[in-house]
C-alpha cells in the first residue's frame, strides 16, 4: 500500500515545511513537497506528503476538507510506488533486462498526454534533473510514447529507477531503463523521423535539452 497522499487546493503561501507541519499529527512525515511552476517559481497549488507508515495515510485522508491558510484542502491517496518487488515483476513481464546504469533514464509506455514539466517534477523528487526530452513524430508532432530524463549523476538516476519503475504516470505504468548518451559524433538524435522536443539546462553529452541535437541508443513506442 502507498505511504503517500496527494494534497490539492493548497494556498499559494504553503511551502514544504508548512505542509509537513500540517500533516505531522497523522504520523512521522518522511518528506513533503509542494509542486512549483518552474517558469514562475510559484506554487502550483498541490503537493505530496510521504509518511513512514501506511497507518498515517488513513489519518491523513481524514484531513480532507480541512482549512489551511483559509482554503479547504483536498486529500487523496497518491499512486507513488512503495514496492520495488512490483516493479521487478513488471519488468519481468515486459521481458526486460536492465541496461548498465547511467545518468540517463529511458521512460517507456508513456501516455501521449504526458508533459515535460510533469516528468521533470516527478523525477526531480529523486535527484537533480538536468534535462527532459519527449521525442515526437516529424510529420504530426505527436509524442512517440517515450521520453528521456537526464540526471546530474548516475546515482540520482539509479534512485529514480528504483523508486519509479512501474510507477503509474498519467494512468499508465511506465517502464524504465538506463540509456547511454551517444558521443557527439554518434549520429542524429534518435534516428530518422525523430524530432525531439525537450527542456533542459544544457549538456555536453551529445544532445541538447531543447531541440533534437544528439540522441540516445534506446527507443520504443509507448504501447
Amino acid at each position: 500500500e502507498t505511504k503517500s497522499v496527494f494534497v490539492g487546493k493548497l494556498s499559494w503561501n504553503v511551502d514544504n515545511d508548512w505542509l509537513a507541519q500540517e500533516f505531522s499529527s497523522c504520523g512521522e512525515v518522511e518528506s513533503a513537497s509542494v509542486q512549483m511552476d518552474r517558469t514562475t517559481g510559484r506554487s502550483r497549488g498541490f503537493g505530496y506528503v510521504h509518511f513512514k507508515s501506511v497507518d498515517a495515510v488513513e489519518k491523513a485522508l481524514a484531513m480532507d476538507g480541512k482549512e489551511i491558510d483559509g482554503r479547504p484542502i483536498r486529500v487523496d491517496k497518491s499512486s507513488s510506488p512503495d514496492k520495488k518487488a512490483s516493479a521487478d515483476k513488471r519488468a519481468q513481464a515486459f521481458g526486460d533486462k536492465q541496461s548498465p546504469p547511467s545518468s540517463v533514464l529511458f521512460v517507456g509506455n508513456l501516455s501521449f498526454n504526458a508533459t515535460e514539466d510533469g516528468l521533470w517534477e516527478t523525477f526531480g523528487e529523486h535527484g537533480d534533473v538536468k534535462s527532459v526530452r519527449i521525442p515526437t513524430e516529424r510529420e504530426t508532432g505527436r509524442p512517440k510514447g517515450f521520453a528521456y530524463v537526464e540526471f546530474s549523476d548516475t546515482e540520482a538516476a539509479k534512485k529514480a529507477y528504483e523508486a519509479l519503475n512501474g510507477f503509474e504516470f498519467d494512468g499508465r505504468a511506465v517502464r524504465l531503463d538506463f540509456s547511454q548518451p551517444r558521443d557527439a559524433a554518434g549520429g542524429r538524435g534518435g534516428g530518422p523521423g525523430d524530432r525531439g522536443r525537450g527542456r533542459g539546462r544544457g549538456t555536453d553529452r551529445g544532445w541538447r535539452g531543447r531541440g533534437g541535437g544528439g540522441g540516445f541508443d534506446r527507443g520504443g513506442r509507448g504501447g
